[in-house]
């Protein structure tokens, strides 16, 4: 990436999570003092980005002095205690509002209790500083909402930082906080981090509480490094008593990295082709080859995946997404539905027509799929493949398929139906636009994948000069916005690894 950075020279907001606990400790900085710097940032770029869906402030400033107390007399709560972290607009904090990415949600009362995100963050010291934006209904991996209007990258102001944890994404990449918690259905996190050049983790489904509870929606960690996601990790993945569905276990530590030069016993498949949706642009399959390669170079027994599907099953996931939208647009009050993003009420609208026992076999349909993923993958210890087909999508678009607002989460949305962890790591870019890998592990096995991502962040081929101040728009090459249907990515796969066993 060639760009030319603006940056304030003495701004603690470029720091990192290591530079400023160091700064609490020594006592040459205060977490006042990173709050500061990070409110300001947010005054000087949030007009560009719009990442912003509620500034936190009064309370911010009593979590940070009352961090400043802790670290002056040495008993700080943990990792993150004192660090600026966003949550998501879905994520219920006390006192906040919740807006779910729509107008038509203006109506409901600020929250009254703490999701289990929020709780673990109060518990662990950390600073929430905002809330950041999103689609409506998160059921689009944009960053288009009724309330918030268009959340912009700071990569390209032209194009989206994904979605629907947009604003999470948009906001981490110009130097707003040390991190972010976001939600993931079909891609959430991962999406945002591969637009943005972040890391973001979907852990197992159950390791990190959330409410409602859910089989195949987590909170997940994000960040500008993948030890930085980590750090925030350790802290969140913990069980909770309101969510019936999540996983017991003790708190975890930041997972210790690989040894640096000997892989010889990890089995890496390598998956460029799932059978169907979007062709991938040269560039994305280049960086997962180059992910690949590195992984390899290091001992570890790299094999191709053949395609998973023989035909296209996304019909049936597409309309269980439109009966969850459906569900929620109904329980708008009526004087408000028509203040939902109109892309989404209309795409939603067919589940007003569909029968239970409809439903039922769309679930079905989605869970056989979701057991092909998961037994083509399980041979491995984790999969490495794209998270999207391209790069650059422009900022006011909904989805690659007007219709379908969802569809171009083909490389994702299938971790959150087999419940594995899975993450974005950048490791490539093209013309000037982060690329991301996702990193498929075994259920149950978030610490391997967040090590490995951290092993192979280490070893990306492309700087990341982060845009503290946003770039400004660019023309959209549209081979990047779409992706190039290219034939000979098999081909290339051979060719560029060496040689990959299939």
């Amino acid at each position: 990436m060639s760009h030319e950075v603006l940056t304030h020279e003495n701004s603690l907001t470029t720091r990192s999570s290591a530079e400023l606990r160091q700064g609490f400790m020594d006592g040459a900085i205060t977490p006042l003092d990173v709050l500061e710097d990070t409110l300001e940032r947010i005054a000087e770029v949030n007009g560009s980005i719009n990442g912003i869906a509620h500034l936190n402030r009064a309370e911010a400033e009593r979590q940070a002095a009352a961090s400043g107390e802790r670290w002056r007399a040495g008993r700080p709560l943990s990792l993150i205690d004192g660090l600026p972290v966003s949550i998501k607009d879905s994520i219920n904090a006390v006192g906040t509002p919740w807006r779910h990415g729509s107008r038509g949600h203006v109506e409901v009362p600020a929250a009254t209790t703490d999701s289990p995100p929020a709780a673990r963050l109060k518990e662990s010291g950390a600073v929430i500083f905002a809330k950041t934006t999103m689609p409506d209904f998160g059921m689009s991996a944009s960053g288009v909402s009724s309330l918030y209007g268009i959340v912009r990258n700071p990569w390209n102001l032209s194009t989206s930082p994904g979605g629907s944890s947009s604003g999470a994404g948009a906001t981490l990449a110009a130097g707003i906080g040390v991190a972010g918690i976001g939600t993931d259905i079909a891609g959430s996190v991962r999406i945002p981090a591969s637009h943005c050049g972040l890391f973001a983790l979907k852990p197992t489904q159950g390791r990190i509480a959330h409410l409602a509870p859910s089989t195949v929606r987590s909170p997940g960690p994000m960040a500008r490094s993948a030890r930085e996601g980590a750090e925030l990790y350790t802290v969140i993945a913990r069980p909770d008593p309101r969510d019936n569905s999540s996983l017991p276990g003790s708190p975890v530590g930041v997972p210790a990295l690989p040894g640096d030069t000997d892989l010889r016993d990890l089995r890496v498949g390598l998956l460029l082709d799932l059978g169907y949706g979007e062709a991938l642009h040269p560039d994305v399959a280049a960086a997962v080859l180059d992910a690949a390669a590195v992984l390899r170079d290091a001992g570890a027994e790299v094999c191709e995946v053949p395609p998973v599907f023989d035909e296209d099953p996304y019909a049936p996931l597409d309309r269980v997404f439109q009966v969850r939208a459906r569900t929620e647009w109904e329980g708008i009050p009526e004087h408000l539905r028509d203040d939902v993003l109109p892309a989404i009420a209309d795409w939603c609208l067919e589940a007003a027509t569909l029968s239970a026992t409809q439903h039922t076999r769309d679930l079905h349909h989605v869970q056989n799929s979701a057991t092909r993923v998961y037994d083509r993958l399980s041979g491995f210890d984790i999969v490495v493949s794209p998270t999207l087909p391209g790069v650059g999508y422009s900022a006011e678009m909904v989805g690659l398929d007007e219709d379908r607002p969802l569809a171009h989460c083909s490389w994702t949305c299938w971790g959150n139906q087999t419940g594995q962890p899975c993450a974005t790591v950048a490791f490539g870019a093209a013309d000037g636009h982060p690329i991301g890998v996702q990193i498929w592990g075994r259920r149950f096995d978030d610490e391997r994948v967040l090590a490995l991502a951290q092993w192979l962040e280490l070893r990306r081929p492309v700087e990341m000069p982060w845009p503290t101040f946003p770039f400004p728009d660019r023309p959209l090459d549209t081979g990047f916005y779409r992706g190039i249907r290219s034939p000979g990515v098999s081909g290339a796969a051979t060719s560029r690894t060496g040689g990959i066993a299939s």
